[in-house]
């Protein structure tokens, strides 16, 4: 389904519906529905339906919405609930409305930053359309924003989640890491307080130097990379205290 399918299949469960019901639509539908990406999804991901589409009366309405459109059995996935609630307990993302004339239906979608942090949070298993679809999005300076607040307060609950899932995203769109001034990093001094700043990481003098030589050989791209290198530097030491 590619986005006007989407939005055809949501006015069909509204037709058979009788009552209020509301959906947040979460993963690549999220992420089809708002434009921000335009290839085509076999199914909808539902992260949270209100009240529950397992109930009798809804599955009615999805299987007799499948066999009149020829879609899958589970064309309405409800499956990404069990695995982001799993990762993320309590996790509550930012909602936006899917604008249509829809009677009964309340379809949301998810936000930019929640669409990072729920395709990364299982990063033990992160697949390569999962980065390809966050890589095609465009963020504006509140996306990151946005992003930033919620992975400090993922952090505060789930240091290693947090900080894989950030990582991940640095590696993707290295316009994400700047300087708390909002500038890139240009010399190895503003790697080194970012790594005792935020990590208590004193670096080596050798290893700044050497930055230093790195990035008049080629471009300062070599400081996108340190820090990413100060940030595997410290995952370490998280999951080594985990261990402990």
């Amino acid at each position: 389904m590619y986005r006007e399918e989407m939005i055809k299949m949501l006015y069909a469960i509204d037709a058979e519906l009788d009552q209020p019901l509301k959906i947040t639509i979460t993963g690549a539908s999220a992420l089809i529905l708002r434009g921000s990406i335009s290839r085509a999804t076999s199914d909808i991901d539902i992260l949270e339906a209100s009240p529950d589409l397992g109930q009798a009366k809804y599955r009615e309405i999805i299987d007799k919405i499948a066999a009149k459109y020829h879609l899958t059995n589970n064309w309405i996935d409800t499956s990404p609930s069990e695995m982001t609630f799993k990762h993320l307990p309590e996790y509550r993302p930012d909602l936006q409305i899917v604008e249509g004339d829809f009677k009964f239906l309340q379809p949301y979608i998810i936000s930019k930053a929640d669409s990072v942090i729920t395709k990364f949070a299982y990063y033990e298993n992160i697949r390569q359309w999962d980065k390809k679809d966050i890589k095609e999005l465009d963020f504006s300076e509140a996306d990151y924003n946005q992003l930033r607040l919620k992975l400090d307060k993922l952090s505060s609950i789930d240091p290693e989640r947090a900080l894989r899932i950030e990582i991940e995203f640095k590696a993707l769109k290295p316009e994400f890491i700047k300087t708390p001034e909002g500038f890139l990093y240009s010399n190895s001094n503003e790697i080194a307080v970012y790594a005792q700043q935020r990590y208590g990481i004193i670096l080596e003098e050798e290893y700044l130097k050497q930055l230093n030589e790195d990035a008049q050989k080629s471009d300062s791209s070599v400081f996108l990379k340190a820090i990413l290198q100060v940030d595997y530097r410290a995952l370490e030491t998280i999951v080594r205290n985990k261990r402990a």
